[in-house]
């Protein structure tokens, strides 16, 4: 049988999927550009907790608020704790735990580049895109796990009145991932089959 342009080992789509590769090529553009700015807003966040730039940075209603403003004198919310309050080791426990609760962010950004650019190439069904929707899942679930921690952690660092604080995110994240899940082992159902039809062409 005669082996058509395009069907490489490893689920490779036909060149009729132009679309695809160039929908790919255009999400990995709009995901690495979101990514980079997502790395350097929380950068930005960290370093002006471990900075203690109060009058920017702090707590309010038991989370991370920060202040941006255009005026020089600007009133700070009721509730507003700056960070410059806080004893140093405090501070820089907050600079810790807000790193904690990022990082699950940037790993769906960085899965999602990794899915977009396969995608460019026309790589469905592999391995590689097996491997990156588990990372995203398992990203998922340490999205809505992670501020359990995080909140009890600041709680008895006496940076916040609630030790326990549940959002709608955290539940919707969790959803998703397992949902993610499910989704992954449809994925790796196709891999075997383009695995099968590339041995058997």
């Amino acid at each position: 049988m005669i082996r058509h342009h395009g069907e490489a080992d490893g689920g490779e789509m036909p060149a009729a999927s132009d679309t695809l590769a160039r929908r790919g090529r255009l999400f990995f553009i709009i995901a690495c550009a979101v990514m980079a700015l997502m790395a350097a807003t929380a950068a930005l966040q960290i370093l002006l907790l471990l900075f203690r730039v109060g009058d920017h940075a702090g707590m309010m209603n038991g989370g991370f608020s920060f202040l941006v403003t255009l005026e020089e004198r600007t009133e700070a919310p009721a509730g507003f704790m700056a960070i410059s309050r806080y004893a140093i080791w405090q501070s820089t426990l907050a600079a810790g735990v807000l790193t904690l609760r990022l990082i699950p962010g940037l790993v769906i950004l960085s899965g999602l580049i990794g899915l977009f650019r396969l995608h460019a190439q026309r790589l469905i069904f592999t391995a590689r895109n097996e491997a990156l929707l588990r990372r995203i899942a398992w990203a998922l679930i340490a999205y809505a796990v992670v501020p359990l921690i995080t909140h009890a952690t600041l709680y008895f660092a006496g940076m916040s009145p609630v030790a326990v604080k549940l959002e709608l995110r955290q539940l919707d994240a969790a959803v998703l991932g397992i949902l993610l899940f499910a989704f992954v082992n449809v994925v790796a159902f196709g891999s075997e089959i383009e695995r099968d039809r590339a041995g058997f062409f």
